[in-house]
């Protein structure tokens, strides 16, 4: 009996033993970022005299140890826990050389002699969660764009740390709570098309470097603004029946050409209008007919609210076509200004010469005669030839005009039977008054008498006729074309007629001129030292320039490299040219100078202002003028003096004291020389003197 308890009691011991050796280890999160603490207590211990509490941290094939502590420290007599306060997943607490190598799956091991324990199977991370929004997807050049991070660690936590931005734009914030929002812009010449914005989120070490990371990207579109429409000519200078080229190109904000239909409006001088559509990076060639209107031409260029205008001018052309129908040499003008040549027209070996003045659009027809034959006629006026085989009858070789001479050819029997009714009454009445003695005197019954003798006159005349009647003179070289003295078909003007009265000025040309009239005229010279290098561009500007100091009635001497603007009494009807000279000067300066910052192609100019006497007068349409004294030169040299400045002479500051605002400038010669830096607004000025006044009297 005493044996048995013994065996039991030693039976008890041992498995009290047993249990006491079986020790547990805390379960662990299922998830950590580097840089997190970890909780670790192990439980059941029990201390004996040799070996050591270990905890670890198993990832893969590394073991970190994370706790030893001898078993002495531990009773021997009953369980035991302990518990690491926490560890932190970096490297300097790990006491590892590199932290990245416990990412991954992990688990916490403990072992107190033979006696050992793990935990669950957790895992290491260094990953974070970013998710960007935007406020939309498609942004205009310039619009603020406003991009919201949400950020969120792996172990489910709001990242404390920063945000990183690259690629289409450059920034970093700092992310607090897990999110952050930033507003920023693109540039308004931002190309249009797709960008992309890296996006990193991440905290750090105590060294600044990062432990944990996220990455994403996020996309966005800019939007292609259309920021200018351009007009390109293949010419700015068309004769007519050539084409004109027009190209058109619409631009976005980076200066690239984008697609789209522009729509074209081309305005003649007389303000008649061509509508025509073009897509971008196209041309269209427009036909102008030979007697297409002379002058400056305008293009409108439009697409969606954008605008530009070009011009280009419709030169003169003198042309016309020659037909030979039956015997009859017809020419027709075609061109687009009178048609003043002298033609040769030969038939067999006879040469005749007849000089023309057609208007547009009218002919002339000539009746050809010769002796009985068929002969060779050929018709040429220096630049169109014409030739061909006709039959021609008649008694010699003549060019006879067909259309009337005058009213009197037509109707000649009938002015001879009002002629010798006219006289015969003048006759009549002279001897029945003689015999009276009642012969008038004076102005004023003579007058009296006249009126009476004309009515009478008119008595006989076809009412049509005698309304066409005028008491004015038709200046011509060739008869008013007529078609008869009936009611019905007559015509009193001459579609040849020259009306004297509506010649006008369109240039200048310096001549010696020795029949004029002297008068103080103003002169612009323009010194264009790159004229010959000047692209099409370039040369549009000055075209430009020149044609508003037309436009201020100024008239244009074109010499190679220099441009002189004359401004005459005899064109601008006043006697206050230095005004309008120095206007129109610094209104082409402005133009000038503008194009050179624009533009890489330079205007290498200076312009040069003076004011002095000209014999000037009009003759074929143009100025001719003769400078005296130094008006020419000077004015010339002022121009070649200096670089892209307007400068003008003493007699020029003088007259414009009150307008002008210059500075001295180095002297030519004896001639002081300034430079004009602004020119007063009278009109401005005299509105807010009459406000002035307004005020004072309220």
């Amino acid at each position: 009996m005493k044996k048995s308890l013994i065996i039991l009691t030693f039976c008890l011991l041992l498995s009290t033993s047993f249990v006491a050796a079986q020790i547990s280890i805390s379960e662990p999160y299922d998830t950590y970022n580097l840089g997190d603490k970890v909780y670790i207590t192990a439980d059941g211990l029990r201390g004996s005299e040799s070996g050591n509490l270990n905890m670890g941290l198993v990832c893969g094939n590394l073991t970190t140890n994370v706790l030893k502590i001898s078993a002495r420290a531990f009773s021997t007599d009953q369980d035991q826990s302990y518990s690491i306060p926490y560890k932190i997943l970096t490297e300097e607490d790990l006491e590892i050389t590199n932290i990245k190598d416990i990412i991954g799956s992990c688990r916490l091991s403990a072992s107190l002699g033979e006696n050992t324990a793990s935990s669950k199977t957790f895992t290491i991370s260094d990953e974070i969660s970013v998710t960007p929004t935007l406020d939309k997807i498609n942004y205009n050049p310039g619009e603020e764009i406003t991009l919201t991070i949400n950020a969120t660690k792996a172990n489910g936590k709001a990242l404390n740390g920063f945000l990183e931005v690259k690629n289409a734009t450059e920034f970093t914030k700092e992310v607090e709570g897990g999110s952050a929002i930033e507003t920023f812009t693109m540039s308004e010449t931002a190309e249009a098309g797709s960008y992309t914005l890296m996006i990193s989120a991440y905290d750090t070490n105590k060294d600044g470097d990062h432990l944990n990371i996220g990455n994403t990207t996020v996309f966005f579109k800019i939007n292609q603004i259309a920021t200018r429409v351009s007009t390109s000519l293949s010419k700015v200078e068309v004769i007519p029946g050539e084409n004109l080229t027009i190209g058109s190109d619409i631009f976005d904000q980076s200066e690239k050409e984008m697609p789209g239909t522009v729509s074209l409006i081309i305005i003649s001088p007389e303000d008649e209008e061509i509508l025509k559509t073009i897509q971008s990076q196209e041309t269209i060639s427009i036909d102008f007919p030979t007697n297409a209107t002379e002058g400056l031409w305008k293009i409108h260029s439009t697409f969606s609210d954008l605008e530009d205008e070009t011009e280009f001018e419709i030169m003169e052309l003198q042309k016309a076509e020659f037909h030979i129908e039956g015997g009859v040499l017809r020419i027709n003008n075609i061109g687009n200004v009178p048609y003043n040549k002298t033609v040769s027209i030969k038939i067999g070996e006879t040469i005749s010469e007849i000089s023309l003045n057609i208007k547009e659009g009218k002919e002339k027809n000539f009746n050809l005669e010769a002796p009985d034959g068929e002969y060779t006629i050929t018709v040429e006026d220096g630049e169109t030839n014409f030739e061909g085989s006709v039959l021609l009858t008649g008694n010699a070789i003549s060019v006879k005009d067909l259309e009337t001479v005058g009213i009197f050819t037509n109707y000649s029997v009938v002015w001879i039977f009002l002629i010798i009714i006219l006289g015969a009454t003048g006759v009549i009445l002279f001897f029945r008054y003689r015999k009276k003695g009642k012969i008038p005197t004076g102005k004023g019954k003579i007058k009296e008498k006249i009126n009476g003798i004309k009515e009478k006159i008119n008595g006989k005349i076809p009412a049509r006729v005698k309304s066409e009647v005028s008491n004015t003179m038709n200046f011509t070289n060739k008869s008013p074309k007529v078609q008869g003295l009936d009611d019905k078909n007559y015509h009193h003007e001459d579609d040849s007629m020259l009306d004297l009265t509506k010649k006008k000025i369109s240039s200048a040309e310096s001549t010696l001129v020795l029949k004029g009239e002297k008068n103080q005229s103003a002169v612009i010279a323009i010194s264009i030292k790159n004229n010959k290098k000047l692209n099409d561009n370039s040369k549009n500007t000055l075209i430009e320039a020149i044609n508003k100091m037309k436009e201020a009635k100024g008239l244009v001497d074109w010499r190679e490299d220099h441009i002189f603007i004359v401004f005459s009494p005899l064109a601008t009807k006043t006697f206050h040219n230095e005004e309008l000279a120095s206007k129109a000067a610094f209104n082409a300066w402005k133009k000038l100078i503008e194009h050179n910052k624009k533009f890489n192609e330079k205007i290498e100019f200076n312009i040069g202002v003076h004011s002095g006497e000209l014999v000037a007068s009009k003759e074929g349409g143009k100025l001719k003028y003769t400078g005296i004294g130094n008006t020419i030169a000077l004015a010339r040299r002022i121009s070649d003096s200096n670089k892209e400045k307007i400068l003008i002479s003493d007699d020029i500051r003088k007259k414009m004291l009150r307008d002008l605002k210059v500075h001295k400038e180095e002297a030519i010669g004896k001639h002081q020389i300034y430079s004009i830096s602004e020119i007063k607004n009278k009109e401005a000025n005299q509105a807010k003197l009459k406000e002035l006044l307004k005020r004072m009297e309220d």
